[in-house]
């Protein structure tokens, strides 16, 4: 019998720790009792509470099942008498059930919430209330309230308790009885188990037992032997399978994994770490669901599909996607996966490794753009060697048409190509091989004869030997041809030298063309005498040496008596003839270094430099005497020439250049007055100073025009001949008469004197400043052209003035057309294609007016690169009766469209000159026949 330990001395027993203590130190057997009657009991105990439980609920559940019954029939039996407010049924009603019932309460209230009826009590323990509505069809005619007794239920519940213990009891007296028998050697076996067990758990896989038996107890333990070596054996391959697979798993490049079947992360290597920035922890932890949070937005919804097929059991290899890292980056990621089954082959879910193939999409990529270059290089090396040979032929073709002597010369000397116009021009023969040959052995199989061989021989072997870029150099040939030779060293891409790019041209027929050329800007076209322009040079510079050395120089001015008589009566080709043969006559009469020059029209001057004496009135009565005596027969008539001649002197007469001239002038028509057919020198009479005054007159009302704004543009259109719709106007100058403003005076009256005093370079300006406020006031207006003086072709300035005008006000330089004389033009050639350059570099539209004057005008047409021409108005008046003129226009119309340039015709007056104009091909007409100049042209105002 075990006994309670004694309770310690002077102290107080915690029953508790007593207890424990006590239960601890008991044998298994009596642990095994009391435990086996303890968990009986508590079962029993168990089930008594849960049967006890089960019977309340359950009556409970009758007792409200009944009261809602009796509550629906009590519903059922007072919607009549309550819907008729029938008190004394309902009373009655309600009393009977009550009677017939073990119903405690029922009260009746209407639906104005009064009681009909109230029986009986009820208590707040364990009644069974319930309330309802009577109505019908949505029609509220009052409420119920029950009540019945809950005391039956705790009956019950005490009769089935105490029957409960009084079986519980038996039940333990017998287990008691039972274990008591047969606990004590099962126990005694069961504690070498439990020892046995102990040192196994502790990790001692040597245990064995002994008394190993038939019953249930020996064949445990030889179970236990058994397991416990098999334990140990698996143990050890355990733990040699998991260092080698963490061997394995763990120090594998790539990241892989284990998905159960449903997708759960059952393990991860720790290569996500180093891989995605995710430690092994955050994987496996419950805020993250791998391997879905790490796949990229964008391959999430494609990634999931896979997923769930792959967890079906299916096996797949190379699928790409992009896996994001926990920084923010991502790459390229290749999955394989294979489903996992254990010993049993029951699906254990899949193993799935990512590998990184960023690089190898780089190198894809890479790949790809280089296979991409490649086929562009090859599609462009092919493009460029098609383009090549077709640039090849085109400049073979181009050097072979070309009328440039072209050779190229390798860096050894050798020539290495050279066109048909090279051995043309150097007379070689065609048939001979040049290529290979030095460049020396070459030129000698010239026929050509230099004319200083010694010369072009020393600068051939310069250029060989220098390898400098050298300047145009002149060959000339024993036959008058000349030849220039430019020399341009050819390099490569790494700016190597490796030849010579030799150009010859013949530029004989150019350097004659330029002797003509300059032979006729300096002289009259008619005449072959200097010109005005030249004249006005000589003049200038003969002032100066008159300065310089202190002595005096003098002008003559003549011209002939009655010329525009003859002029009309026999026709402009007699006036030429006999402007010819004075000119012829004249000229032997002068001195080397004196001047003879045809000023326009009948007008001739002669300046003469270093005069002494009465050197100038000898000369005046010689030239006076040898026109009188000039024979002159036409078309059987004998025509008798005279001529008036007046002299002024510098310094003793004039200022300047300006002042002499005028006042030779005056003197001519001083000559007039006494009656022509003689010379006088300038003398300064009230006639003369009246015509100065006349002069200075004009030159103050041009100035006062320009102060006052006197000046007008008209406006006369030019039209397209085909269709006679507008093409351009053309902008003329008035001027308001300032003592009677209703009066215009036209251009011819202060042109000239405009002229001789410089102020025609103030008008142009305006004329140029007005047309393009004009143009950029309204820009429907269409083109206007305007006209040049003579004298605005030398101004320098001028391109530039033209050029800030544009700019300033806006306007399209292509809606400004320049018109330019012919005389003025051939006066000061240089002058006139510097002025043209300019304007074409603006631009500007540029039109050669008065074209066909001079003989001269097809010869330097080819030089001077102007848009339009514009044919004088002598060839077109009487065009339809003029033989003679309808050749010269058709000449005139067929050069310049063969030189592409466009052809206006003006003074065009009647029907059939316009008519004829049209079959000559004409390009533009303008004249009285189409519209008169006026200052409010329609088109100025924009309108067509």
């Amino acid at each position: 019998m075990t006994r309670f330990p004694p309770c310690p001395a002077g102290g107080e027993i915690d029953a508790g720790e007593t207890l424990r203590a006590w239960f601890g130190r008991l044998s298994l057997r009596y642990k095994f009792t009391l435990a086996a009657l303890g968990v009986e009991a508590l079962m029993l105990a168990f089930l008594i509470i849960n049967g006890v439980h089960l019977a309340s609920t359950e009556l409970q559940k009758q007792a409200e099942n009944r009261v809602h019954d009796m509550g629906k029939i009590l519903v059922a039996a007072l919607l009549t008498p309550l819907s008729h407010q029938d008190d004394a049924s309902v009373r009655d009603i309600a009393e009977t059930l009550q009677r017939e019932s073990d119903l405690k309460m029922i009260e009746v209230r209407d639906s104005n919430r009064r009681i009909v009826h109230q029986a009986g009590t009820e208590s707040t323990g364990t009644d069974f209330r319930l309330v309802m509505p009577v109505k019908f069809a949505d029609q509220h005619y009052g409420d119920i309230a029950l009540a019945m007794s809950g005391d039956f239920i705790q009956q019950a519940r005490s009769r089935y308790l105490r029957q409960s213990l009084f079986i519980a009891a038996g039940a333990l007296l017998l287990t008691g009885m039972l274990l008591a028998l047969s606990v004590g050697g099962v126990v005694r076996r069961f504690d070498v188990l439990t020892r046995a067990s102990k040192r196994m758990a502790q990790g001692d896989m040597d245990v064995r037992l002994a008394g190993s038996g038939e019953d249930e107890i020996g064949q445990l333990i030889d179970t236990f032997n058994r397991m416990a070596e098999s334990v140990r054996s698996s143990i050890d391959r355990a733990r040699e399978n998991e260092a080698r697979f963490h061997a394995i798993a763990d120090y594998t490049h790539d990241l892989e994994f284990w998905l159960s079947p449903e997708g759960k992360l059952l393990w991860i290597n720790p290569s996500v770490e180093r891989m995605l920035g995710h430690s092994v922890a955050e994987c496996m932890g419950q805020h993250m669901d791998f391997p879905a949070d790490v796949i990229h937005p964008e391959d999430r919804t494609a990634a999931g599909f896979q997923l769930r097929q792959a967890l079906r059991g299916t096996s797949g290899q190379g699928y790409t996607l992009r896996v994001c890292r926990k920084d923010g980056g991502h790459f390229w990621a290749v999955v394989n996966w294979q489903p996992i089954h254990d010993h049993g082959g029951v699906y254990q879910g899949i193993r799935a490794s990512i590998h990184s193939i960023d690089d190898l999409k780089a190198t894809e990529a890479n790949l790809r753009q280089a296979i991409n270059e490649l086929r562009t290089a090859e599609s462009l090396q092919s493009r460029y060697l098609k383009e090549t040979e077709q640039e090849r032929a085109r400049l073979v073709s181009l050097l072979s048409a070309m009328s440039l002597g072209i050779l190229f010369v390798a860096e050894d000397g050798r020539v290495i190509y050279h066109n048909p116009a090279f051995t043309r021009m150097w007379m070689i023969d065609e048939e001979s091989p040049l290529i290979g040959l030095p460049v020396n052995e070459v030129l000698t199989k010239s026929t050509s004869v230099l004319a200083r061989p010694d010369h072009f021989s020393r600068h051939l072997l310069s250029v060989l030997e220098t390898r400098e870029l050298s300047d145009s150099y002149e060959i000339q040939m024993t036959d008058g041809r000349v030849i220039t030779e430019l020399d341009y060293l050819v390099r490569d891409r790494e700016d190597r030298f490796i030849g010579h790019l030799w150009i010859y041209e013949d530029i004989t027929r150019e350097r004659q063309t330029a002797e003509q050329l300059v032979y006729l800007a300096e002289r009259d076209a008619l005449t072959g005498l200097y010109n005005r322009h030249h004249f006005q040079q000589e003049l200038t510079r003969t002032m100066l040496d008159s300065d310089r050395h202190q002595v005096q120089c003098a002008v003559m001015f003549f011209d002939l008596d009655e010329f525009k008589t003859i002029n009309d009566s026999y026709g402009h080709r007699t006036g030429d003839a006999l402007l010819i043969r004075v000119a012829s006559e004249i000229g032997t009469l002068v001195r080397r270094n004196e001047v003879l020059a045809r000023l326009g029209g009948d007008e001739f001057a002669i300046l003469l430099p270093l005069v002494q004496g009465k050197e100038a009135e000898v000369l005046a009565d010689r030239v006076v005497r040898a026109i009188a005596q000039i024979p002159f027969r036409f078309e059987g008539q004998n025509l008798r020439l005279t001529t008036s001649l007046g002299i002024a002197y510098y310094p003793g007469q004039a200022a300047d250049a300006d002042d002499l001239v005028a006042r030779a002038d005056i003197a001519m028509y001083q000559a007039k007055d006494a009656g022509k057919n003689t010379w006088r020198v300038f003398r300064a009479d009230s006639a003369a100073d009246s015509e100065m005054r006349s002069r200075l007159s004009w030159g103050e009302r041009i100035s006062n025009a320009l102060d006052k704004g006197l000046f007008q543009l008209h406006f006369q259109g030019v039209y397209r001949a085909e269709d006679g719709t507008l093409s351009h106007l053309e902008a003329l100058i008035r001027m308001v008469d300032e003592r009677n403003p209703d009066q215009l005076i036209m251009p011819g009256h202060f042109i000239q004197v405009a002229e001789k005093s410089g102020r025609i370079l103030d008008i142009d300006r305006w004329v140029i400043h007005e047309t393009l406020r004009r143009l950029a006031d309204n820009p429907a207006i269409p083109s206007i052209a305007l006209n040049l003086s003579g004298r605005s072709l030398s101004e320098p300035g001028l391109p530039q003035y033209i050029g800030d005008e544009l700019r300033q006000s806006g306007v399209n330089p292509s809606r400004l057309i320049i018109e330019i004389t012919e005389t003025a033009a051939v006066s000061d050639l240089h002058d006139a294609q510097r002025m043209i350059e300019a304007l074409r570099q603006l631009g500007c539209g540029v039109c050669l007016d008065d074209f066909g004057v001079g003989f001269a005008s097809f010869a330097y047409l080819k030089h001077l690169h102007v848009d339009t021409i514009k044919i004088d108005g002598i060839f077109i008046r009487d065009l339809p009766s003029d033989p003679d003129n309808q050749v010269f226009v058709q000449a005139m119309v067929r050069v310049a469209l063969g030189l592409g340039k466009s052809v206006v015709a003006e003074y065009v007056e009647d029907g059939p000159t316009l008519a004829l104009l049209r079959q000559f091909g004409v390009d533009l007409v303008q004249g009285y026949f189409l519209d008169r100049p006026i200052a409010n042209h329609p088109a100025v105002q924009g309108k067509t």
